[in-house]
């Protein structure tokens, strides 16, 4: 019976009824919506953050990563390679010649980090030939190709299968100088690469280079099931006295800037809901006290019957629960429709003025946001709304329950 009257009670006070319904509707429905952007697009900057790294893992030689000296390489690449290969967690491996130097023409000279690769292994991790606007990636079958970020192509006034000398320094510290023809042009979108970033093979790089047997970075992209922590330790075990001269870094440890940046914009983001939700609940609240002094001769009427005052204060909280329910219904209608929509067509991250954004080698401006369903974060936030919602009925269901009804009686006399 206190079940019945509590949902009469509902749709006696629509305006009411309506109002507190939408509150917890909306705020729930733009939590899931939340979590949902907020998954997908962390989930995509870290597979991006990976990328950028190189791999889950990336090896080098003893203090690399932080001096990016010429001179600091992995020696006897290929006992190395054997044992990465063979250690458990790893899936594929990438080895990597990186060469800092000049380009030149007659038209001028330019920076460039070149970056040696095979490239039928490394397009597994990372499909470098959609950023191909001209030419291929390294399919020319010439012994010297090289493709060039477009500004440095346009700042060199290049043109496909033309020369350009690479001036760089050897292991050994001497400085070489070798002919290359270009065979492609890149575009990735990010301004900085695109100044700076050069492809070539392995081989033509350890000619120019003197680099027999020698590798400047292995970049390891873990198994499925593995991490890139479990994985660096794995290696490094694997690996034995000969890790001692390596540097075996987890991607985390490769790029802090965007594990930071994630981690940060992760706190806010539940700052942002928590603060929304704490505005709804106070107002909820607010509204079922007004409405306890509203009802306060309906309650005294009911009381003066012989409902007592714990019955009261349970048909209060019946009332609660069943609008709780209702709301929560359709806020999660508007959540899964506004995540099906979002998961369709995305969200560009362009749109908000982030063209020019970029962490760790990141560009934000490429990213386009989906939507992504954690269960056991949707369950989580669902269990925390009903529980803050029906909690925040508690304080005007006591008022309700402390009504003398000759009082109540009397209070609009």
């Amino acid at each position: 019976m206190i079940w019945r009257l509590a949902w009469r009670n509902l749709w006696r006070h629509r305006g009411r009824t309506l109002i507190m319904t939408s509150a917890v509707a909306g705020a729930y429905g733009l939590m899931l919506v939340s979590l949902g952007i907020s998954d997908d697009g962390h989930d995509r900057m870290l597979r991006e953050a990976i990328l950028a790294a190189g791999g889950d893992v990336i090896i080098h030689g003893k203090g690399y990563w932080d001096t990016r000296a010429s001179d600091v390489v992995i020696h006897d690449a290929d006992a190395v390679l054997d044992h990465v290969r063979e250690t458990d967690g790893v899936g594929l491996v990438f080895p990597r010649i990186i060469v800092t130097g000049l380009v030149a023409t007659s038209a001028g000279a330019r920076p460039v980090l070149l970056q040696a690769v095979q490239p039928e292994v490394e397009t597994k991790l990372n499909d470098i030939a959609d950023d191909v606007t001209r030419g291929t990636f390294l399919e020319d079958e010439r012994a010297d190709p090289i493709v060039l970020g477009a500004r440095i192509v346009e700042e060199l006034e290049l043109e496909l299968g033309k020369r350009v000398v690479l001036t760089a320094s050897r292991p050994d510290g001497e400085v070489t100088r070798a002919l290359f023809h270009l065979t492609g042009v890149l575009e990735t979108g990010t301004p900085s690469l695109d100044e700076l970033l050069g492809y070539t093979t392995l081989e033509a790089a350890r000619r120019t280079v003197s680099m027999d047997g020698m590798l400047t970075q292995i970049g390891v992209l873990a198994a499925d099931g593995a991490t890139g922590d479990g994985v660096a330790i794995a290696i490094e075990e694997a690996l034995g006295a000969a890790a001692a001269d390596l540097e075996i870094l987890p991607w985390r440890d490769a790029v802090p800037e965007m594990v930071g940046f994630i981690e940060l914009d992760d706190a806010f983001g539940y700052i942002y809901m928590a603060v929304i939700l704490l505005v709804v609940l106070f107002s909820v609240t607010n509204t079922f006290l007004m409405a306890v002094m509203e009802r306060v001769r309906e309650l005294g009427l009911l009381s003066a019957l012989g409902l007592r005052g714990a019955r009261i204060g349970r048909l209060m909280m019946c009332e609660t629960i069943l609008m709780t329910a209702l709301a929560m219904g359709v806020g999660f209608a508007f959540g899964l429709g506004g995540h099906l929509a979002i998961d369709h067509w995305g969200i560009p991250l362009s749109l908000y003025g982030l063209d020019e954004m970029e962490v760790s080698g990141v560009n934000f401006a490429e990213l386009v946001i989906h939507s992504n369903i954690n269960p056991m974060k949707w369950l989580t936030g669902t269990l925390f709304v009903a529980a803050a919602t029906v909690l925040s009925a508690v304080y005007p269901a006591w008022r309700a329950t402390r009504l003398v009804p000759a009082e109540a009686m009397r209070f609009y006399e």
